[in-house]
């Protein structure tokens, strides 16, 4: 069993933010590919348009974003049909310690944890003995 997530997706609004969180998850070996985008809108509007076969395994959302939040991607998102939705595992990925955040975002099914920023090794070892 390869210990390389397959694809995962990283959503956040701060063109610095997703350089940093990209070059962490490439040097520390997480995923075969690896898909960034500015916005919200442009992530939904992209998993919109793949089959079940070509979601991501798992994708780090960013929760304070403009025009549509990480709780907007979230509901939206749930609208996807669920035979695509069903292998997707988001991890919040946040500037937020809000308690309030951390549980209205684990309410929804496809939310399996919440990091605040920055990304840590730790973070990533816990991920991949959940997911793999």
């Amino acid at each position: 069993m390869s210990n390389l997530i397959e694809k995962v997706v990283l959503v956040d609004d701060s063109e610095i933010d997703l350089f940093i969180q990209k070059r962490f998850l490439e040097v520390f070996n997480f995923s075969k590919e690896l898909q960034t985008f500015i916005s919200a809108k442009q992530a939904l509007d992209w998993l919109k348009s793949l089959d079940a076969s070509q979601m991501p395994e798992l994708i780090f959302l960013d929760l304070n974003m403009p025009e549509i939040d990480g709780f907007g991607f979230l509901l939206h998102f749930s609208e996807i049909p669920e035979i695509q939705r069903q292998k997707v595992r988001i991890v919040i990925l946040t500037s937020s310690n809000s308690r309030s955040d951390l549980d209205k975002a684990l309410a929804f099914n496809n939310v399996i944890h919440f990091i605040t920023k920055p990304l840590k090794q730790g973070d990533l070892e816990t991920l991949k003995a959940k997911l793999l």
